[in-house]
């Protein structure tokens, strides 16, 4: 009798737990549900002055972009607990997708992009970050006047003994396309780095907000980077 009972509670675990395997679609519902949840918690956080917020921040390994929102004291306790959940559903669906074959690699983005938002603000009574993507044109314009000659200054002053040890970075381009710049490979974040992120950063956002054709736009492959006459030049390819 024992041995049937034994039988009985083994069966009906193995059967719960095979009950409880969910899909990839199912791990996805729940974490865009948790991070509504999420969304609303801050929505109806009244901002009357916004030195009382601060900007959370959460990096993931599959995401090239940070994910960023608006923290006030009074919801943080509540905003932990569904922050914990909505990771557990999002972690669950990524390997739920690798389970089932899917390969996703860590975030490799050739084009830095500045994902920081550039401040927070109460807006009818609720807090809100902007970034550069919400900028008018001409904020972008006005921006990029005065970020590019830093660029074009860290150029000038580049100096080279070899065709070692550089890498390239690249410069979005007003008509859709890009160019590279030689970049020097060290271990730490090279100094011209943010300046290039928010070069492109707000160059984008013309070019979303322009729409410029770009239709005959071409592109040229990076080739290596030689030292020519003591300055490092890339050399590029057609595909």
């Amino acid at each position: 009798m024992k041995r049937i009972l034994l039988f009985v509670a083994l069966f009906t675990l193995l059967f719960s737990c095979k009950k409880e395997e969910k899909t990839v679609g199912e791990w996805s519902d729940l974490a865009a549900e948790k991070r509504q949840e999420i969304d609303n918690l801050i929505a109806h956080t009244a901002c009357n002055d916004i030195s009382e917020w601060s900007v959370f921040t959460h990096g993931e390994p599959y995401s090239c972009a940070p994910t960023h929102f608006p923290m006030h004291p009074s919801i943080k306790e509540e905003f932990d607990k569904l922050w914990a959940d909505y990771l557990y559903f999002d972690r669950a669906h990524t390997n739920a997708m690798i389970k089932q074959g899917v390969i996703i690699d860590p975030c490799w983005n050739d084009i830095w992009f500045y994902y920081t938002p550039l401040r927070m603000e109460c807006k009818d009574n609720k807090a809100s970050l902007v970034f550069i993507s919400d900028l008018d044109v001409e904020e972008s314009y006005a921006e990029i006047a005065e970020i590019y000659p830093r660029i074009e200054k860290y150029l000038s002053e580049l100096t080279c003994e070899s065709n070692e040890g550089w890498t390239y970075a690249i410069l979005l381009n007003k008509d859709c396309g890009y160019s590279y710049i030689p970049v020097k490979q060290t271990h730490a974040q090279p100094a011209i780095r943010t300046d290039i992120e928010l070069y492109n950063t707000h160059r984008a956002n013309i070019i979303n907000k322009e729409k410029p054709d770009c239709s005959e736009r071409t592109y040229e492959a990076f080739d290596g980077v030689v030292c020519e006459d003591g300055k490092p030049v890339v050399k590029t390819k057609t595909n």
